[in-house]
């Protein structure tokens, strides 16, 4: 048989290596909260910067219709002037 010692001595050790695991899942826990958190706040950011290139985008698209138009009307004035002369309204 095992002497009682040794048999407290394993029991110590093996009560170290439950502290030691146990306090390796609480640290990993904590970071897995953690990283919940952040990703909470990527997807809220991420629904901003979604917000905000969907209206660039939008105004982006307006403001290169408008200088479409403007270029195409300038382009036909200068063809008109030098069709009809610079001297003639």
């Amino acid at each position: 048989m095992s002497d009682p010692h040794e048999r407290t001595q394993e029991l110590l050790l093996l009560g170290q290596i439950h502290g030691l695991v146990q306090a390796l899942k609480d640290g990993q826990d904590r970071q897995n909260r953690r990283m919940d958190g952040f990703d909470t706040r990527f997807d809220a950011l991420d629904g901003r910067l979604r917000s905000v290139e969907q209206r660039a985008a939008v105004f982006g698209a307006a403001s290169g219709g408008a200088m479409a138009i403007g270029t195409a009307l300038l382009a036909e004035a200068v063809k008109q002037w030098f069709r009809n002369g610079p001297g003639v309204n």
